[in-house]
């Protein structure tokens, strides 16, 4: 009777000891699921969390770079504004003068103060123009400026040259001519110029980082 009773004690004890091992086997699976699950989902989260921040720096980076196109644009338009301009006010107040002499013309005085306050903005909207560049279009700016601020003093040798009624020496240039060979190159630079300030605003449309 010892015997049996000792068997099915053994018998139970090795029950629950197997009982045991498989539920702690079992506990210690679900446990490194868990944590499996757990490092997965950081992961995936970890991940997430730089996508969004990679999309945010690219649509900052689109957003300056945006920017930058619209601020040189304005800049550039600035400056052909202003030369075209001054340009423009050179031209009437070269005729004035030539006309001067033949026929009642406008106030010349008055013409030539415009023409001397359009060339100045011209050269304020330069100095915006080399600050933001590129060289290439700082350097044309620079040369379109050289040719404008030539036509004043040009201009003014001219109108004394006509009140004075002086007369053509043979063979030597006449303020007339000085003027033409002053004013015929400011077209020619400022025709250069614009096509290098639009492969400057393209070369911003372009890019894929920062903007240059």
């Amino acid at each position: 009777m010892s015997d049996s009773l000792l068997i099915a004690a053994v018998s139970v004890l090795g029950t629950l000891a197997g009982g045991g091992l498989t539920a702690g086997i079992t506990f210690r699976s679900e446990r490194r699921k868990d944590a499996a699950l757990a490092q997965q989902q950081r992961l995936q989260l970890q991940s997430a969390e730089q996508q969004q921040a990679q999309l945010l720096q690219a649509e900052e980076r689109r957003q300056t770079r945006e920017l930058r196109i619209d601020h040189r644009r304005q800049v550039y338009q600035q400056f052909l504004a202003d030369v075209h301009a001054a340009n423009h006010d050179g031209d009437n107040l070269g005729d004035m003068i030539m006309r001067a002499r033949y026929e009642p013309t406008g106030d010349i005085d008055t013409a030539a103060a415009e023409f001397d306050t359009a060339v100045r903005e011209a050269g304020a909207s330069l100095q915006k123009v080399q600050l933001e560049g590129p060289e290439a279009v700082s350097q044309l700016a620079t040369e379109v400026m050289s040719c404008l601020s030539q036509l004043p003093p040009t201009l003014r040798i001219l109108r004394r040259w006509r009140e004075d009624g002086s007369p053509q020496a043979s063979g030597e240039e006449t303020p007339v001519d000085a003027w033409f060979e002053a004013h015929s190159p400011v077209n020619d630079r400022l025709d250069a110029f614009i096509v290098a300030a639009r492969q400057a605003i393209d070369a911003l449309l372009s890019a894929r980082g920062p903007a240059q």
